[in-house]
């Protein structure tokens, strides 16, 4: 399919009309357009969300868990922002839930009329999801504590071995030794008789 020159032209020309956003505020507005739940993706606090909230959340972690270096901040921040991500998760399920109103058989049986929105099987696959990553995170980090721990108890026991094995060491040479001193008695001994 052509396309005429003059219709190319067009198109170039409104093209450079078309600039969109140009000050921080809108770029920041415009990044958020294609959001729309905020459970997968780039993580970030929502405006619906308290960012003091996520900051105390995320400190109360890295008190508690107490990481040792870069890596180990790391997941326990993922950690965080997937604990965060599963609690959004189960407020927009509670939000799939919705009273209708009632019928007059609901009425007269006192029964009450509630609607599911169908999205909520979208919610509880990604409330699972980060359930999942949190704990991928969190078996990450006592492995990581592990081995240090390991390290840290493999050379204790290291020098522990080297240590026992010069005392068994010296304990040989004082065998020896006493060895040699009874030898060179036993000799004296037989040289006296001799005589």
């Amino acid at each position: 399919m052509s396309i005429s020159k003059r219709k190319l032209a067009a198109n170039r020309a409104n093209a450079k009309k078309s600039t969109g956003p140009t000050s921080d505020a809108g770029l920041a507005r415009s990044a958020q357009n294609r959001m729309t739940h905020g459970l997968c993706g780039r993580f970030a606090v929502l405006e619906s969300e308290s960012q003091r909230e996520y900051d105390d959340l995320l400190e109360r972690f890295m008190r508690a868990e107490q990481p040792a270096d870069d890596v180990e901040r790391e997941l326990v921040a993922k950690m965080c922002r997937h604990t965060w991500m599963s609690e959004r998760s189960v407020r927009f399920q509670t939000a799939c839930f919705q009273h209708l109103p009632k019928t007059e058989e609901q009425k007269t049986n006192d029964k009450r009329n509630i609607g599911v929105l169908k999205d909520i099987h979208v919610y509880l696959r990604y409330q699972a999801a980060h359930d999942r990553a949190y704990q991928r995170a969190a078996a990450e980090l006592a492995k990581r504590r592990k081995d240090r721990a390991w390290e840290r108890h493999g050379f204790e026991s290291q020098k522990r071995a080297e240590a026992e094995q010069q005392d068994r060491g010296k304990r040989q040479n004082q065998r020896d030794e006493m060895f040699k001193v009874r030898h060179a008695i036993a000799e004296v001994k037989l040289e006296r008789d001799r005589i």
